[in-house]
């Protein structure tokens, strides 16, 4: 009777951590394929310039860098009171909870209401673009996201090897150190 149901409880066990495996590795896969299917409009405008020919910039956006300028930098300037004042906040001997959850909500309004102005600018000038150039863009925005995907995943992995040299470290350390014990 023990028997079984330790055939049971593996057999179960088993079935879990394949499900697991199978997820994950379902996961895994689909994420790699998610720059595919995604654009961050954050940096698409940028993208989107250096994608395409000067004359063709020019010929959409005749205005719109000057007025893009214009519309943007006092937002950028009220941003950065924003930071200062939250740096303020931060460095101040008393903290003060209020004061410091309005810098950060001023701070995230300014940056949002900046965004939506350069998105705009974006959305105007991609309605008229034609479907080549489009489809140029959608490659160049899939490039910028692949390179932005490569380099956090090389971060994590110089992160991880610099977590196992400081861990390797302690070792040599604590290894030393107890054979420095020993009679």
């Amino acid at each position: 009777m023990i028997k079984d149901r330790r055939i049971i409880f593996g057999f179960f066990l088993s079935v879990i951590v394949n499900l697991a495996l199978v997820a994950y590795i379902i996961g895994n896969h689909l994420a790699s394929h998610r720059t595919d299917t995604s654009v961050d409009p954050s940096y698409a405008l940028s993208v989107m310039v250096r994608s395409l020919s000067p004359e063709r910039i020019e010929e959409l956006m005749p205005e719109y860098v000057k007025q893009l300028r214009a519309d943007v930098r006092p937002h950028y300037n009220r941003l950065r009171n924003a930071q200062t004042r939250m740096y303020r906040e931060l460095s101040a001997k008393e903290i003060n909870q209020e004061a410091l959850e309005r810098a950060i909500d001023d701070y995230w309004l300014i940056r949002h209401s900046a965004q939506s102005i350069a998105d705009n600018v974006f959305v105007e000038m991609v309605v008229q673009l034609s479907t080549d150039e489009r489809t140029e863009l959608l490659s160049a925005l899939r490039q910028a996201r692949a390179r932005y995907e490569e380099w956090r995943r090389t971060r994590a992995r110089r992160d991880d090897s610099r977590g196992e040299e400081s861990n390797g470290a302690r070792r040599d350390r604590n290894t030393t150190l107890e054979q420095s014990l020993d009679p």
